[in-house]
């Protein structure tokens, strides 16, 4: 049986790429805010045992989700970088909640498609050195030439995978892996990579293409046809929709 873990979701951003007046999270994704949406994939879900919410010290936002009073979804303040936030929310949750060993999901605001199927099987696969949800590259991958737009050579995309989210790893090792980073300088974008940096070599689990990350003003129209295409065929709830480029209030 597979025992409960911990989700932590970083939306202190501002999403600066996105060009809209609120964060991206809070923008409406069919008739509910991005992030309202990304904590849904989780909160019901039997092996979860809550969710960690990081937002901005001065984010207006969050108290109007309609998670905001739920009692296993608990908010913390984030920091400036995503591995900051990452690190307050094992902080709070090790202070806390008394979680040492048990397992962690940390999963983008951003990533509100993640599939049922997609999340079992990162939760049920087991590796004593974590594991992350990934895609294989299907496109020809080029390295640029040092500071020119210019192609040096072609890679082998055999050994090329995309980092998704959720990454899994035991709540504990990860915050000494995010603390030994930051003592040392080193800029690490996603949980795996400050285990890396410890010398973890984390499993690569399989994906979807449909588990986007909305960074872009289009990344939101590829989401709503997504979600419209996922919900009728019964791979998400339906819900209503509000395909508007807005905050949600």
């Amino acid at each position: 049986m597979t025992s409960s873990l911990w989700v932590i979701i970083p939306a202190a951003g501002v999403g600066q790429r996105m060009q809209s007046h609120c964060p991206k999270q809070y923008l409406s994704l069919a008739g509910q805010t991005i992030l309202d949406r990304t904590i849904d994939i989780f909160i019901s879900h039997v092996s979860v045992a809550g969710v960690l919410v990081g937002v901005g010290e001065h984010d207006a936002y969050w108290p109007d989700s309609k998670w905001y009073q739920h009692d296993r979804v608990h908010r913390f303040t984030g920091g400036k970088e995503r591995c900051d936030t990452v690190q307050k929310g094992l902080e709070y949750l090790l202070s806390g909640f008394g979680v040492t060993q048990q397992d962690v999901l940390v999963h983008d605001a951003a990533r509100p498609l993640l599939s049922p199927t997609a999340l079992k099987r990162i939760i049920d696969h087991r590796s004593d050195q974590g594991a992350i949800l990934a895609m294989p590259v299907k496109e020809t991958v080029k390295r640029q030439v040092a500071e020119q737009n210019a192609v040096d050579i072609t890679l082998d995309r055999s050994t090329i995978w995309l980092a998704q989210t959720p990454q899994k790893f035991p709540a504990q090792a990860l915050l000494t892996a995010l603390q030994t980073a930051q003592t040392q300088g080193i800029t690490v974008t996603d949980e795996c990579s400050a285990m890396e940096f410890v010398g973890w070599h984390p499993d690569l689990v399989i994906g979807e293409s449909s588990n986007i990350k909305i960074t872009l003003p289009e990344d939101l129209l590829i989401a709503e046809a997504l979600f419209s295409f996922l919900s009728s065929s019964g791979v998400l709830s339906p819900s209503s929709f509000n395909l508007n480029n807005e905050c949600v209030s």
